[in-house]
């Protein structure tokens, strides 16, 4: 009948270990998700400041270039305020508006992205929890369900040889 207890305590120990492993993981990969949806967000951040950076050294490169334009065309002898020289300077800054506008819509783009992944780490983080959680427990009864079985099969045995 002594190894029938030994046989119990070893099989409750193992239950145990095994439950606990099973938790710890998903305590670990809601850890490792937190830690990633951070990265996440993170990186949108910085992706809305670099596409704001971007955004004001193209209107500045758009300035020198109308800039330019305008001493060459004086230097010219042209009149700038008006005609073919005007033109060239209001097309320059359209285009030069919709290149800081088409990179600042990227950026803010990208940055939600990031941000959508980071919700979706931390919802897996999250659901790895209550699984390593809800593992730990079904190793728990089923290794309690084995302990008493085991137990109930040496005590029988033991009744019957003695």
């Amino acid at each position: 009948m002594t190894m029938a207890y030994v046989a119990v305590a070893v099989s409750v120990v193992g239950m145990g270990i095994s439950a606990y492993g099973q938790y710890e993981k998903g305590q670990s990969d809601k850890a490792a998700m937190e830690y990633n949806a951070e990265m996440d967000e993170r990186a949108a951040h910085d992706l809305l400041e670099k596409g704001a950076h971007d955004a004001a050294r193209l209107k500045e490169q758009t300035r020198k270039l109308i800039s330019a334009q305008t001493a060459a065309g004086g230097a010219s002898g042209f009149d700038t305020s008006v005609g073919t020289p005007l033109d060239l300077s209001v097309e320059a800054a359209g285009f030069g508006e919709l290149d800081a506008l088409t990179t600042i819509n990227n950026a803010q783009r990208q940055g939600v992205g990031m941000k959508a992944q980071a919700t979706l780490d931390r919802y897996q983080g999250k659901m790895s929890s209550q699984a390593g959680t809800l593992n730990a427990a079904g190793t728990v009864f089923q290794g309690a369900g084995n302990a008493y079985y085991g137990y109930k099969k040496g005590v029988l045995a033991g009744s019957t040889t003695g």
